[in-house]
């Protein structure tokens, strides 16, 4: 399990929304090259899903962890 925290879901949060922006903005510059535009429509649609995903994340409960005694320099 991979456990980000606060400030690096934030950052990655702004990345994303960033990386949507520049493609939306590319893909209306892009009209009249339709091959390329497709591509950037791919990639704005992973982005979103991927944007998605992270934000699913940050209010999903984390597993609780067990520790046993004899992990903690008891004895079992």
């Amino acid at each position: 399990m991979v456990v980000k925290t606060g400030l690096e879901i934030v950052r990655l949060h702004k990345e994303y929304e960033e990386k949507i922006e520049e493609l939306n903005d590319a893909v209306g510059r892009l009209e009249e090259y339709n091959y390329t535009k497709s591509i950037l429509k791919e990639q704005l649609a992973k982005l979103r899903d991927d944007l998605q995903s992270l934000e699913d994340t940050r209010f999903k409960p984390l597993d609780p962890v067990v520790i046993h005694t004899s992990l903690l320099g008891g004895k079992p």
